[in-house]
């Protein structure tokens, strides 16, 4: 019985031992681990971030958002245009994943955006997605040849953006690009295939489209809402226009250049239009809509 309890008694002193050596252990880990946080954490607070100029260029001034304690951490580069008319400089942000891509940034003094078709020695191809979204600042776009595509919301909701040039290298205009701009009158671009959805949508002072190439589809809701907008013609090339492509647009006569335009829906056009000249709906001439229905004038 003597043995059996002390071998019952040693269990329990081992047990007990185990269980302090384990929780000194443990106590150290949390006290270095607590040490560690505290030292990475004061490092971070010693940084001290800024915009440091690294290159100058005859018109670009490169600068970097740099940590000037010395530690060469950076978060990000930003471009300086400077230009010849004594304003401020405009700002752009290529994207820090595709360089060729600006991401960001801001207009000059005047509120003129100028997009270049070249950036600290990168060729610019495109502006990326929401690049410029709700930026009240901007009253101007210049984009440079070269540049092939405007990214879905590029200028969306640019409330003060009154007139965009567009070269004939674009290619592809997002969807929601121009969105919501105050644009008075809009050149599409010769490479340009598709208006993609909402992509000029509530574009209230919108009053002329013009289409310079081979456009093949309108998309949905594409011109909606443009209220300046009365009169428009459909190239031949257009084969197709979406669901409510003009729907709630101040349009009364649409001309149409080719035979071959499919319309999705009557309410593609606005109700009510008072003239719409069509070609051809049943041959050549003038037809009227009154509701879902196209009459052809005598």
């Amino acid at each position: 019985m003597r043995t059996n309890k002390n071998l019952e008694v040693k269990s329990k002193a081992w047990k007990h031992l185990f269980f302090l050596c384990a929780l000194c252990v443990l106590c150290g880990f949390i006290g270095c681990e607590n040490h560690w946080m505290k030292e990475a954490t004061a490092h971070m607070h010693r940084h001290r971030f800024d915009w440091v100029t690294t290159k100058i260029l005859e018109k670009e001034t490169l600068q970097t958002y740099a940590c000037t304690t010395g530690c060469n951490t950076t978060m990000g580069t930003r471009v300086l245009i400077i230009n010849d008319d004594g304003v401020s400089p405009q700002i752009l942000t290529p994207s820090p994943t595709i360089s060729s891509i600006i991401s960001g940034g801001q207009p000059d003094g005047n509120g003129k955006l100028i997009i270049p078709s070249e950036l600290n020695g990168v060729s610019i191809t495109g502006i990326g997605n929401t690049a410029f979204r709700h930026n009240i600042d901007i009253k101007e776009v210049v984009i440079q040849h070269g540049v092939q595509t405007i990214g879905e919301g590029a200028f969306y909701i640019c409330s003060n953006l009154t007139k965009v040039t567009i070269p004939d290298s674009v290619t592809s205009i997002g969807a929601h690009a121009f969105r919501e701009t105050a644009l008075t009158e809009i050149r599409i671009p010769a490479n340009v295939t598709s208006i993609n959805l909402c992509a000029f949508q509530s574009c209230k002072n919108l009053a002329s489209v013009t289409f310079a190439g081979d456009v093949t589809i309108i998309g949905q809701y594409a011109f909606s809402n443009t209220t300046a907008l009365t009169s428009i013609r459909i190239p031949a090339s257009v084969i197709s226009i979406g669901l409510d492509a003009f729907r709630s647009s101040g349009l009364t006569e649409v001309i149409f250049e080719g035979a071959s335009t499919t319309i999705a829906d009557n309410n593609s056009f606005p109700n009510g239009a008072s003239l719409i000249a069509v070609y051809p709906l049943d041959g050549a001439g003038t037809y009227t809509r009154t509701g879902s229905e196209w009459t052809r004038v005598p």
